[in-house]
């Protein structure tokens, strides 16, 4: 018995041990094709590098323009420059063959509402706003308060930002 105990040892002894160890990143499991074999130099995945943009979203402008000739409002939107947004109001409202023509309102990167009563020669209450709702119930209130009766909106809308790609 002893030397059965004795021969065991030996053989114990003599059989190669082999150690496996990989380098696994935080929450993943060995064997993952994530892992590497760790040669006592790793610890751990590098950090992930930073996402790069891809562009940049810009912001636009809008214009109202209306006419001393007529009840009606010509608008603009979605363009990158304050001057281009009046200047394509101002033509729209001189392409429909009005005079007078000129711009009563411009925004930037929000939203406008434009209310008018029944019996006004013109649209009277115009607001912006960050939401097209704001801008809403501030027109209706202007529009009412000059007018001293019900209005409704008559135009809304939100300037919206556009995607440039590098």
């Amino acid at each position: 018995m002893l030397r059965s105990m004795l021969v065991l040892l030996l053989a114990l002894a003599a059989t190669p041990t082999a150690f496996g160890q990989t380098a696994c990143p935080s929450g993943v499991a060995p064997g993952s094709p994530q892992c590497g074999s760790d040669a006592g130099t790793s610890r751990g995945a590098p950090a992930p590098a930073a996402p790069r943009p891809t562009g940049e979203w810009i912001k636009t402008w809008g214009a109202i323009a209306d006419s001393e000739t007529s009840d009606q409002a010509w608008a603009s939107i979605g363009l990158l420059s304050k001057k281009e947004a009046e200047d394509d109001a101002i033509d729209q409202c001189q392409s429909a063959g009005m005079k007078g023509c000129k711009v009563t309102f411009t925004y930037r990167n929000q939203c406008v509402a434009l209310a008018s009563s029944t019996n006004a020669r013109r649209a009277s209450g115009v607001a912006g706003a960050p939401v097209v709702e704001q801008a809403e119930a501030s027109a209706l209130e202007r529009c009412e308060k000059e007018n001293g009766e019900r209005c409704t909106v008559i135009y809304k809308d939100c300037t919206k930002p556009v995607f440039r790609k590098y």
